[in-house]
């Protein structure tokens, strides 16, 4: 039998994820809560599930097996006590908690109750980097030293930027809080852990509260140096591409870069630049990262083998979010292991 699960929230995200959850092998969505009726019954109708407004009655009438929690950041943590008092799994979308505080308080929560907690970071599931990770451990790029991803979504400019989520304007932490820590935790994923990081940030367009830009140096465990050169307000032809930007990766052996529609273009050592050939998937949001992601989070509670994003791995790129923050507030580099025990 299936797992049955229901998703709490209703916004444009979760439309996003229920999409996803049609292709997901040995699970399915069988109710929508939200705390306006209206909202969750237009989902409801769009994938033939229920709808509910209020959390104890949506409980005792499905009976799940787990819970999808994709609302703001802000109500994660009561979301997913209440998930957790009834023992259940808890799929939680990122951003993790308004704090680092909450964050760590949220995951400490289920640990202490053994309760399974993933955190839904899709963002490394997609079809690019699992095919440049493949790469990287095939060997092509040798001991990878360097690398520079730059996001251009170009959304952001203007009297009425990000259209699709008009609450970013109102954000106070922005751009390295939202979208900034789908890039650390990809990096981590490629590279492995941030021992250092320097960050600027700047504020371009007037009409937001947060950061709209933000420049990122990293330095990695293993040897490598990574920058993150994001802005939201560069003019693009395209708004919002597949990869959102490019990026180029080199090592000893080879060298990479990704192409905003997902392409990759290799160039061995001694040899000519030609494009690596794969199959990006047609099916699921950004290279079917949203299936990807919601198929590995149903294996692992069927296989009872860890999750890639537990609750305890993803703090990692929590603090490696606010270790941005408190670089660019005093101008000074700040090392990952002394911000984890301060």
């Amino acid at each position: 039998m299936p797992l049955t699960g229901i998703i709490v929230g209703a916004g444009h995200f979760a439309h996003i994820q229920l999409e996803a959850w049609q292709e997901v092998q040995g699970a399915r969505i069988t109710a929508v809560l939200s705390l306006t009726m209206e909202n969750a019954q237009q989902l409801a109708d769009l994938y033939g599930i229920r709808a509910f407004d209020d959390w104890d009655t949506a409980i005792r009438e499905m009976q799940p097996d787990f819970v999808d929690i994709c609302t703001p950041p802000d109500s994660h943590y009561h979301y997913t006590r209440l998930t957790a008092d009834l023992g259940l799994p808890v799929l939680c979308q990122k951003p993790l908690a308004p704090t680092l505080q909450e964050g760590e308080a949220l995951v400490a929560y289920c640990e202490q109750r053994g309760v399974p907690l993933m955190i839904n970071e899709n963002w490394r599931w997609q079809a690019w980097y699992r095919e440049m990770k493949a790469m990287m451990d095939a060997g092509m790029l040798g001991h990878v030293y360097s690398a520079y991803m730059a996001m251009r979504p170009g959304d952001g400019w203007g009297d009425n930027p990000y259209p699709v989520q008009p609450y970013f304007k109102e954000m106070k932490q922005f751009l390295i809080f939202e979208t900034g820590v789908h890039y650390i935790d990809t990096y981590r994923y490629l590279l492995g852990e941030i021992d250092s990081l320097y960050c600027q940030v700047r504020t371009l367009n007037p009409v937001i509260q947060g950061e709209d830009l933000a420049v990122i140096h990293m330095n990695f465990r293993g040897g490598a140096v990574g920058l993150y050169d994001a802005n939201r307000v560069t003019y693009m032809e395209q708004v919002r591409c597949p990869t959102y930007g490019y990026m180029t990766m080199e090592g000893t052996e080879g060298k990479l870069r990704l192409e905003g529609d997902g392409s990759i273009y290799y160039t061995p050592r001694g040899g000519i630049e030609r494009k690596h050939e794969y199959v990006i998937p047609t099916k699921g949001w950004k290279g079917g990262c949203t299936i990807a992601t919601q198929q590995h989070f149903v294996d692992a509670l069927q296989e009872g083998s860890p999750f890639e994003t537990s609750g305890t791995d993803y703090l990692a790129s929590v603090r490696a979010v606010y270790a941005c923050y408190e670089s660019a507030s005093t101008n000074q580099v700040v090392h990952l292991n002394a911000a984890a025990n301060n």
